[in-house]
């Protein structure tokens, strides 16, 4: 039986697949099946997967479309192995990728999940330098975050793995949770971050493992177009709010949201009036008032004309809260190591 499982849910990409695959396959690390979910391509996805020669591939067809999500759960209830690397069709492995991963979950066995930075391409596969608009955040990002920093950290910077492909899971924790939400398209993979991060620790494996490919038919850019990223992610910050609540004051935790993520809901929203797509604004309008004071969304949006004034400085912002965090940590171990002392001096009944 392999060490790992790499998932690989595919629909319609045949374009990118082959190197996808390839990049997995050339790894030094090579105890492992590669297990290629097929949801129904209509392309020639199905010949590509079934075309390695490489005893290592499995290949299997949804019997009807899934969605991206059930088909990850699909793959995760076949895996046999502990360790589950999500993988994605139009990304590239980097050499000694999968080995990082596996020698990290070794290493931090209370790391449920584990993600690591990359490096961002373009179509083409060239390298744009888009990765290092996060470098504030990984220095700040421990290799072992503890739930409530790791709230903190969602809180502030968003889907901190920022696509499915930097994701190793244990199996265990995925059944655990209950596995990836289903019915929803674009969030999931996000909300699953935050309630898997509730109750286990997160890893970060600071090296770049991938190179994470964008391009016009990725989901998360349809979802931006389609306004449907706004509405599911509303439970998300319900949830993050809820884990931070009695360390981040309210406003803060508005403050951050308001100028990060809101502003980019409202920009979403005008780009859909501009391009003539009415339908598509009121929807992410409507959307964006399950967030909260859309009017006062919108008009932060239109006075920093879409955060070139104003701006949060979230690696500030982080700092400062960080701290409160780690005061809360040393409150509670005070208060437990009291409750222990007091319960040792009590006289036996």
């Amino acid at each position: 039986m392999p060490q790992v499982t790499v998932l690989l849910p595919v629909y319609n990409g045949a374009n990118y697949l082959a190197q996808a695959m390839q990049s997995v396959l050339a790894q030094d690390f090579s105890d492992f099946e590669l297990h290629v979910l097929d949801d129904c391509s209509e392309d020639e996805s199905a010949r590509v997967a079934q075309s390695s020669g490489d005893p290592r591939v499995r290949y299997s067809r949804n019997p009807e479309r899934y969605g991206l999500f059930k088909t990850l759960n699909r793959g995760f209830e076949e895996a046999k192995t502990s360790l589950v690397r999500i993988w994605a069709h139009d990304d590239i492995m980097l050499p000694g990728g999968l080995r990082a991963f596996v020698d990290f979950a070794q290493r931090y066995p209370s790391a449920g999940m584990v993600y690591s930075d990359f490096y961002a391409i373009n179509a083409a596969g060239e390298r744009t330098g888009d990765d290092l608009a996060h470098v504030g955040q990984r220095v700040r990002t421990p290799e072992i975050a503890s739930p409530q920093v790791s709230a903190l950290l969602f809180c502030c910077y968003g889907c901190l793995p920022g696509n499915i492909s930097t994701v190793m899971l244990r199996k265990e924790i995925w059944a655990k949770v209950g596995g990836f939400l289903t019915g929803i398209q674009q969030a999931p993979d996000y909300e699953m971050w935050v309630r898997m991060s509730e109750h286990h620790n997160v890893g970060f494996i600071r090296e770049k493992t991938v190179e994470l490919r964008s391009h016009p038919l990725q989901l998360g850019q349809q979802g931006h177009r389609q306004m449907t990223s706004i509405e599911e992610e509303v439970q998300v910050v319900r949830m993050l709010k809820q884990r931070l609540a009695d360390i981040v004051p309210e406003a803060e935790l508005r403050r951050v949201r308001q100028v990060e993520r809101g502003r980019q809901y409202v920009q979403w929203i005008a780009r859909a009036a501009l391009r003539g797509d009415f339908a598509g604004a009121c929807r992410g309008w409507k959307a964006l008032a399950h967030h909260g004071q859309p009017w006062s969304q919108a008009l932060f949006w239109l006075l920093s004309i879409n955060g070139r004034f104003f701006m949060l400085d979230r690696n500030t912002w982080f700092d400062r809260h960080l701290a409160l965090v780690n005061n809360s940590h040393a409150v509670v171990d005070r208060v437990l190591a009291q409750r222990e002392m007091e319960k040792r001096r009590s006289p036996l009944v």
